[in-house]
């Protein structure tokens, strides 16, 4: 009973596990629509335009950053629960840093993207209303502000994938608790 409790002190709480899941959702989402809306190809093209890509983008953008808003207030609040034991400490220092490194580039991200339109300007989504700017429109000062927008994304997509790669390694060959810590609740 106490192995139970203890192992249920080490797990993250409802809140921040649906956060989770629901903004790695979102950012596969996110990706996947930036890497069609960029491409060439015609039938791309034709995909983006018929499915209102780029306002789909900018909004779940917003959502995103409101989302990781929320998680840093809730992580405040109710902190992480303990490391799982027999971690080594480069594996904490790791798991720490790659955990920061994401956490700034989903707020990086969405508003590198958001600068880039207030720049472009794009504001208008779904030609019904319009996100505010962050600065004044400037085109020609547009373009490498989406070229860092689009590099930094491809940064946390490689994090995400270490991320991911560790919680797998750690379930799958050592057996431990690191990933359990993020799963949704099973009842029983």
């Amino acid at each position: 009973m106490a192995e139970d409790r203890t192992r249920h002190e080490r797990i993250y709480g409802p809140v921040a596990r649906a956060l989770h899941w629901i903004m790695a959702g979102l950012v596969a989402v996110q990706f996947a629509a930036g890497v069609v809306m960029v491409s060439e190809r015609g039938i791309f093209t034709a995909l983006t335009n018929a499915l209102a890509l780029y306002d789909v983008h900018k909004l779940l953008g917003i959502v995103l950053l409101a989302l990781v808003g929320l998680r840093l207030v809730n992580r405040l609040r109710r902190g992480a629960p303990p490391e799982e034991p027999g971690l080594a400490s480069w594996q904490r220092e790791a798991s720490g840093l790659v955990h920061a490194w994401i956490y700034l580039l989903l707020i990086l991200v969405p508003i590198l993207g958001w600068v880039g339109i207030s720049l472009y300007p794009a504001l208008t989504l779904f030609g019904s209303f319009a996100l505010p700017g962050l600065i004044a429109p400037d085109r020609a000062a547009s373009a490498p502000v989406f070229v860092a927008h689009a590099i930094a994304a491809f940064a946390l997509i490689g994090l995400v994938l270490a991320h991911v790669a560790a919680a797998l390694h750690h379930h799958f060959i050592r057996g431990d608790g690191v990933l359990r810590r993020m799963l949704p609740k099973r009842d029983g």
